[in-house]
């Protein structure tokens, strides 16, 4: 714990912010979004779940708590708004709302502890894939379709006050930050903290609920609305294999909106994709008038210190009904050379990526063509990584790497203009990053994949597939239904239990 001393010296050393923290033993059991509920879920808030495979099993890792946040900037093409306690303080029309972001956050500095977890405060949100028109000029060139959704491209919060979980060590951390210039700050903050620690130490003392009793058949499917049709999604893969014939284009992904009724509320919605299986990646972002609920297994990037790593994951099968299945669509899957060619494709790029920006001569590959499997497909994945020089931050290892190849295609940037002639709406969240920027620019972004917005009754999933010279239209088609069947289940999982709660009533 910091003394008074302490923490006003780190105000001399310019730094604005400091954190105070306390550490609480984690119960066996519990339950982070039960946590989450009870202290948050008001909006300007998340919960960011983390973990990872070894040996066959699955790793928890951190739970990140984000309580609601003060501060937002939301960017959208040539403009910033900055926003506090619900004011707009600063709306600026500029050409690179990336590079006002970075000189905000220059005005954003605490000091990183050791003892804290590797994200213990700092900017916390989404980049979507229209993010991309920020970084590269040559598509600001297209006209931009709606997306009909009412978010902006991006949006990114000052986290200040929060819980990690961190599962290996069996501890949680309440974090508050104050700032160093205010004579007071100190008291408020302990005092803060004190509350803090009080309910938290209150939450977990109490007897885990029980959770809810998830059953498909007692909801009935809703009607699925498609932005694209089946005609002209086959058709637009057609197009696409014109340009690739043609030499202008080696891949493209082209992806497809669906769109359903929902009742039910985020929390449950996130309840019901987590019993569905584990994943590197799960969150929820609320927004107020929208959240975000995913459970994505692929990262963007992960910043740690001078080193960066990409895990590219494209080529996939549907899980067997036993080990021995998995098994035989685990050797069919490294067999074909169309998912193996797309597969080497995007390592190259994600190479290429890191290497714009990584020391000269550092970029690896330190994992290729592995199989990684999932609650309901399995995928080829590969890990690529680099060393940065000293003075990269992420926003620039952001707009190195942004948006995927596995979401967008080859070469880079002429698949993006593809894809914003091809398909029906911008995409919105889908395809960008969630995820954090901590204090010491140590970051972790996922990739915006099996993911669902909410907004006005309605969930909407996005789900795409790699088109390259030999795909087969229909089979693409398929694979962004395989892809979005999670999220849909989960949905009907979390009708089906309003339902019952609601019959209990």
């Amino acid at each position: 714990m910091l003394s008074e001393e302490a923490f006003l010296r780190y105000g001399d050393h310019g730094f604005s912010l400091a954190p105070l923290w306390r550490t609480l033993p984690l119960p066996a059991g519990a339950d982070p979004l039960a946590l989450y509920q009870a202290l948050a879920n008001q909006g300007r808030d998340y919960l960011f779940e983390t973990g990872h495979w070894r040996d066959g099993e699955f790793q928890r890792a951190y739970s990140v708590i984000g309580l609601p946040c003060r501060e937002r900037v939301e960017l959208d093409e040539g403009r910033l708004r900055h926003w506090r306690d619900g004011q707009l303080l600063r709306e600026l029309e500029c050409e690179d709302p990336l590079a006002e972001l970075a000189r905000l956050r220059q005005g954003w500095t605490a000091p990183h502890f050791s003892a804290l977890p590797p994200f213990s405060g700092g900017l916390f949100g989404y980049f979507g894939f229209e993010t991309t028109r920020l970084i590269e000029p040559r598509l600001r060139r297209q006209p931009r379709k709606p997306s009909g959704l009412a978010l902006p491209d991006a949006l990114q919060w000052l986290s200040l006050d929060l819980l990690v979980l961190d599962h290996q060590q069996a501890s949680v951390y309440c974090i508050v930050h104050e700032s160093t210039e205010a004579t007071a700050a100190y008291a408020r903050g302990q005092r803060r903290l004190r509350e803090l620690c009080e309910r938290t130490r209150a939450l977990l003392a109490e007897p885990p609920a029980p959770p809810p009793a998830f059953a498909a058949d007692a909801a009935a499917d809703p009607a699925l609305n498609h932005a694209f049709s089946r005609e002209d999604f086959q058709r637009a893969v057609g197009r696409i294999k014109d340009y690739i014939a043609a030499g202008d284009v080696m891949q493209v992904v082209l992806s497809q909106r669906m769109s359903q009724p929902f009742a039910a509320d985020a929390p449950t919605l996130y309840r019901a994709l987590s019993g569905l299986g584990d994943t590197p990646y799960r969150y929820l972002l609320n927004l107020g008038d929208a959240q975000i609920v995913g459970a994505s297994p692929e990262m963007l990037f992960r910043q740690q210190d001078e080193r960066v790593t990409s895990r590219p994951m494209a080529g996939t099968r549907r899980r067997g009904a036993d080990a021995a299945e998995d098994q035989d669509l685990r050797r069919e899957l490294l067999a074909d050379p169309k998912e193996i060619a797309e597969h080497m494709m995007l390592v190259d790029l994600a190479r290429n990526d890191l290497g714009r920006l990584a020391e000269l001569g550092s970029v690896q590959v330190d994992e290729l063509l592995t199989v990684e499997n999932f609650s309901h497909v399995m995928h080829i994945v590969s890990t690529v990584s680099g060393k940065l020089p000293q003075q990269a931050q992420a926003l620039d290892v952001l707009k190195s790497t942004f948006p995927a190849g596995t979401l967008s295609g080859a070469s880079k940037v002429r698949a993006l203009e593809v894809i914003a002639e091809l398909e029906p709406h911008s995409r919105g969240v889908y395809g960008g990053s969630i995820g954090y920027i901590g204090w010491r620019g140590n970051a972790d972004q996922a990739i915006t994949i099996r993911t669902g917005v909410l907004q006005d009754g309605q969930l909407h999933v996005q789900a795409g597939a790699g088109v390259v010279q030999d795909s087969l239209a229909e089979r693409e088609w398929q694979e962004t239904l395989e892809k979005s069947r999670l999220m849909l289940l989960a949905a009907k999982l979390a009708a089906a239990a309003r339902q019952e709660e609601a019959a209990c009533i």
